[in-house]
């Protein structure tokens, strides 16, 4: 038997509604249920880095990395691994970069409930607080999924989400000349790139991503571009997109 019309085109808007909300859900630069930060300000002439998932064994590699290069970084760290490594934490604050609220044990938030949600984020702030004494202002949701609730907390917390536009695709098995390759194919002005300084998994170490740095800081040059702190690159606005 033939459905009737209205029943195919009932069942229609119901995958298009689906797809819909998965993609304001899991869309990076989706803005459907708020307002984020996904790239910078393009008359700045400069891209910006962002590290998640640590503080780890291999972020203290990393900002020597950086720091040979005077280069400033933003980092969103997951709560429970600063309180395994406060003093690297520390580190990241005392040499100018950036420190973002990444959650507290890096759930997938379709998972979590709207109470739990406020206190992953909510912990994560004082454990950051508590560790470096700064109170983190940003905030990145692991997976870069963004729920309802999420919007909520970040909003009750004052927490500005920071998404990305380039990404080097890190927590695969790649060389650093792979990971640089990524981030370069999308250099441009107003990109942030998404690398990692730790694995929330623990199966990665990040030696690729420590040298894939310099790689990435000559290539940016090279093209007449400068490597600046996120928060130069962010609109002044509450958002921008």
């Amino acid at each position: 038997m033939t459905p009737a019309p209205w029943v195919i085109g009932g069942a229609a808007l119901a995958g298009v509604a689906g797809a819909a909300a998965f993609y304001a859900t899991v869309g990076v630069r989706a803005q459907w249920l708020g307002r984020t930060d996904w790239k910078g300000r393009t008359d700045t002439n400069a891209v910006a880095l962002t590290f998640d998932d640590g503080p780890g064994p291999d972020t203290d590699a990393i900002l020597d990395t950086l720091g040979e290069r005077n280069l400033r970084a933003a980092f969103f760290v997951v709560g429970q691994q600063v309180e395994r490594y406060p003093s690297i934490a520390r580190r990241i604050v005392a040499e100018g970069h950036e420190i973002g609220n990444h959650s507290l044990s890096h759930p997938n938030f379709l998972s979590q409930s709207s109470a739990r949600t406020r206190e992953q984020l909510a912990r994560t702030q004082h454990i950051i607080e508590d560790a470096t004494g700064v109170k983190a202002s940003l905030a990145r949701p692991p997976y870069g999924v963004k729920t309802p609730s999420y919007f909520t907390a970040t909003r009750a917390l004052g927490l500005r989400i920071v998404q990305w536009s380039v990404a080097g695709f890190d927590w695969k098995p790649l060389t650093a000349e792979r990971v640089a390759s990524h981030v370069l194919r999308g250099a441009r002005p107003g990109a942030i790139v998404l690398l990692h300084d730790a694995d929330s998994e623990g199966k990665r170490n990040r030696r690729a991503t420590t040298a894939s740095i310099p790689i990435i800081a000559d290539g940016v040059h090279a093209r007449g571009l400068s490597v600046d702190p996120l928060g130069a690159l962010l609109p002044s606005s509450a958002f921008g997109v």
